[in-house]
């Protein structure tokens, strides 16, 4: 059973600071009760006093995804602080390997630490945006303004760093000619389509759909990678999305569909609304589907916090194996990975926020006993 982490680190950190209920802290006593491993996790996070004071500040900082502008630019500090401590109570809660939890201890490995100043940093906010005609528009070095206008099309890129499309000429539409928005490892990117939906897609991913649905009958989108969807209502135009192995139509709802190439499933996580897949299974909200390479699908509940996470800035692993982990961490950053021998047994439960540099994001191995080493930008595994 997954354990509610944030909650937890909420609790000590009440509890760090003199303010912890009596309802809060019947919770935790229950929470240390469940296992010796949360009396030793507990001990450590309430014993080192450089932690206890920096639990005290993550706790009272105000940790809501959407922030401000105005949040964002003048409180980075004390949030890239409380960052630094949820990851780091994150691990201590969550990495386990072989049914035992690793935590902070003077025994982590001292194991081919890389230097700061040769750190990776995170992805970005980037893409390429293809045109019909063949032009491609970066958009992390282009005006903020309009970009281009295709056939009575206008497109526009935000101060927020947002595509959007908008239709100023009705006469002079021509929704046959695609356009093509691609991320590189290591980028992530949000467009609005000119119908209203809204498409966020994840590093390394593809999405082509063309510049105006006017004319036809179904809105039509192919994508290769991953991507989430808010897609407008429209019941005369089904909204349709095509990968390399399933077929999607919508009317109008939110999904989250996983179709990299190097992954074993295509996986489509609802939301809201209903979805079609390959003319035949149906999803309701909460639910998941997986596509494997022979064509069977299996719906289950689905994790949608996890399913989300790379949206909402974080990695969130559930019960992930190491070549999973490895394969989210490679694409964000934008980083290879090899393995030398016989890949380590280990899973991991936590979230790690993505816009940490390289070398924080990859304490997860560490306390998870993971050993390997940095050369240039290939991390190596080993035994």
């Amino acid at each position: 059973m997954k354990q509610d982490y944030d909650k937890i680190i909420t609790l000590i950190g009440n509890y760090n600071s003199g303010k912890i209920d009596e309802a809060g802290w019947k919770e935790l006593e229950a929470w240390i009760a469940l296992d010796q491993n949360n009396q030793l996790v507990f001990d450590r996070l309430t014993s080192d006093e450089k932690l206890r004071a920096e639990l005290e500040i993550m706790h009272e900082f105000n940790a809501e995804d959407n922030f401000s502008e105005f949040e964002r630019t003048h409180m980075a500090p004390v949030k890239r602080l409380w960052i630094r401590i949820a990851v780091a109570a994150s691990i201590v809660l969550a990495c386990t390997m072989g049914g035992y939890y690793y935590f902070f201890s003077e025994k982590i490995n001292t194991q081919s630490d890389f230097a700061v100043t040769n750190d990776i940093v995170p992805g970005k906010n980037a893409a390429t945006l293809t045109l019909a005609n063949g032009k491609k528009i970066a958009l992390a070095d282009a005006h903020n303004g309009e970009l281009a206008k295709e056939a009575g099309v206008v497109i526009t890129k935000t101060s927020d760093g947002q595509l959007i499309y908008e239709i100023k000429d009705q006469g002079d539409l021509a929704g046959s000619k695609n356009n093509t928005l691609s991320t590189t490892r290591g980028e992530t990117y949000r467009v609005r389509l000119p119908d209203g939906s809204l498409v966020w897609i994840n590093a390394a991913t593809t999405l082509s759909y063309p510049a105006s649905f006017a004319s036809l009958k179904k809105r039509t989108v192919e994508l290769n990678g991953e991507a989430y969807f808010e897609v407008s209502k429209d019941k005369t135009r089904p909204f349709v999305v095509k990968t390399a192995k399933q077929q999607l139509v919508v009317l109008g709802t939110h999904f989250n569909i996983n179709s990299y190439g190097d992954e074993e499933q295509t996986v489509t996580t609802l939301l809201e609304g209903s979805v079609k897949i390959n003319e035949g299974t149906l999803l309701k909200p909460g639910e998941q589907a997986q596509l494997s390479d022979n064509g069977n699908i299996t719906v289950s509940p689905a994790n949608i916090e996890e399913a989300l996470g790379w949206k909402n800035g974080f990695f969130l692993f559930d019960k992930d194996d190491l070549p999973a982990v490895m394969r989210q961490i490679s694409r964000w950053y934008n980083i290879n990975v090899k393995y030398e021998g016989e890949i380590p047994k280990a899973s991991f439960d936590g979230k790690v926020y993505r816009n940490l540099n390289l070398s924080k994001a990859l304490e997860v191995l560490k306390y998870a006993n993971v050993k390997f080493r940095i050369e240039g930008k290939t991390i190596i595994i080993m035994p």
